[in-house]
């Protein structure tokens, strides 16, 4: 089973890394030649870790939100991140528990058919032990740029997304979707029904754990090439290992559907 997963795992990155060497030639085949020749230093990353930069908050512009009905473990047991107010205490994965200093919130609305905004804002659908067994525990939803937790470091849900396990919300059958983060002294991991995922980080904070993310579409088509080279040498990044894992977790996912 285990050698299958990685064989049908490095299928999935090929074609991923094949659809976004099309989307490249595409893209630049539209572009007049003079605005092409200047993107020639875009995507250079180190392919393992972005600089993470962005203020991950709600608001207009979307960041790290959990949607209404996630549940958050306090010191009263777990409950809805909407029910939280500033002075409850939530368990962190620094030990014990840490008060609320504020709870932000936005609504992301439902136009022509899509969600309305950022693409940080897209709702992203975690399913239940997408992320290791039992965890999450339940089905729960968040923000493309909020971050899991997983092996010592930190990625955007966005970039974890496989289709099956991890996939982007459709826009239908809700109107809207209200989400909800929750803001505490220091940047913590939140106990979100068993599994592990950021606070609200703002910026001028220490980070918890490293953050890993792409820098571009060049970035991420290395990742992929580096995945499906892997089944014969193994050279992968801690960024390609992580999602390869929820990628095998999501084919497992589907073969049992």
């Amino acid at each position: 089973m285990g050698g299958s997963l990685k064989v049908d795992r490095a299928r999935r990155n090929a074609l991923k890394a094949g659809g976004l060497a099309l989307g490249a030639l595409l893209a630049a085949s539209a572009l007049p030649r003079q605005a092409s020749a200047k993107d020639g230093n875009n995507g250079n990353g180190n392919g393992g870790c972005g600089n993470g930069q962005q203020t991950n908050g709600c608001g207009g512009s979307g960041g790290n939100c959990f949607a209404a009905g996630t549940l958050v473990r306090t010191r009263d047991g777990y409950r809805p991140v909407e029910t939280l107010a500033a002075g409850d205490e939530v368990a962190v994965r620094s030990g014990g528990f840490a008060p609320i200093r504020a709870m932000v919130s936005h609504t992301l609305n439902r136009v022509a058919g899509t969600w309305d905004g950022n693409p940080d804002n897209l709702p992203v659908v975690i399913r239940r032990g997408a992320l290791g067994e039992n965890a999450p525990s339940a089905d729960l939803c968040v923000t493309a740029l909020h971050a899991v937790y997983v092996d010592g470091f930190l990625m955007n849900a966005g970039d974890l997304v496989n289709g099956t396990s991890i996939s982007f919300k459709a826009a239908d059958g809700q109107d809207s979707l209200d989400f909800f983060n929750i803001e505490l002294d220091g940047h913590e991991i939140l106990d979100v029904q068993g599994a592990s995922f950021e606070s609200l980080h703002r910026v001028g904070m220490e980070r918890c754990a490293p953050l890993l993310g792409f820098d571009g579409g060049r970035s991420k088509l290395r990742s992929h090439l580096r995945s499906v080279a892997s089944v014969v040498v193994d050279r992968r990044r801690p960024i390609d290992v992580i999602r390869d894992t929820m990628e095998e977790r999501g084919i497992a996912f589907a073969r049992a559907a």
